[in-house]
């Protein structure tokens, strides 16, 4: 019988090999979860991203297009809707129109009607176009000087518009050849450049159609011109 204390057993290497495994195993496991969760993450803010990109821009061309006022006295003037292509083949229009001048601090010491001008432009910093608006406030001066850009979206692949004159819709709309009338209704259509999207898949688009208040078919508008 053995009256001293018994040494103390520890781990074989085997023992220690076979842990070390399981915690590799189960590390690898936690790694690849956590990375399809930030990966799913950035996929939703990006397509979140995007939708909230081109709904903004639509609502600001919403709110110049509504606000449209007929093409007739000093400050009025022509509405001209340009149906044009950028290099990629796809739709890249332009609007020029005069509309009256929302409220806000914005608008002190100009006039109420504004001139603006929307249109699209190469990307030098990214993929697609940048669709651009520019607004001249002083319309009665004596000096005219180019507006300040305004970039209202980036990464756009097309930029559609269409006019509708009561009975179809049209491509472009040019006031001084209808009577100085206005388009019934503007059909908006803003496709934006899909994040990590090849160059033929869809990217996100926003379709909208926008009626003009004061509005009048062209035969309407030439009999009311007519003295």
């Amino acid at each position: 019988m053995s009256d001293g204390p018994r040494p103390s057993r520890g781990f074989t290497l085997l023992e220690l090999l076979v842990a070390t495994a399981m915690t590799a195993v189960l590390a690898g496991s936690l790694y690849a979860t956590l990375r399809t969760a930030f990966v799913a993450r950035r996929k939703a803010g990006e397509a979140v991203g995007e939708m909230r990109r081109a709904e903004l821009a639509v609502e600001r061309v919403r709110a110049d297009i509504q606000s449209a006022v007929v093409p007739r006295g000093l400050l009025a003037g022509e509405f001209l809707g340009e149906d044009a292509t950028g290099g990629s083949g796809r739709p890249a229009d332009g609007l020029v129109l005069h509309c009256t001048a929302g409220g806000g601090a914005e608008t002190e010491g100009t006039g109420d009607i504004r001139r603006v001008e929307l249109t699209c432009e190469a990307d030098e910093d990214g993929d697609g176009l940048v669709l651009v608006r520019r607004v001249r406030r002083y319309l009665l001066a004596t000096r005219i000087e180019e507006p300040p850009a305004e970039v209202l979206c980036r990464g756009v692949r097309s930029f559609d518009l269409k006019y509708h004159d009561g009975t179809d819709w049209q491509d472009s709309w040019d006031s001084t050849t209808r009577g100085d009338a206005l388009p019934l209704a503007v059909q908006v259509t803003i496709e934006l450049v899909g994040a990590g999207a090849a160059a033929d898949e869809d990217g996100y688009i926003v379709c909208r159609i926008f009626r003009i208040a004061c509005a009048t078919r062209p035969e309407e508008a030439q009999a009311g011109a007519a003295p």
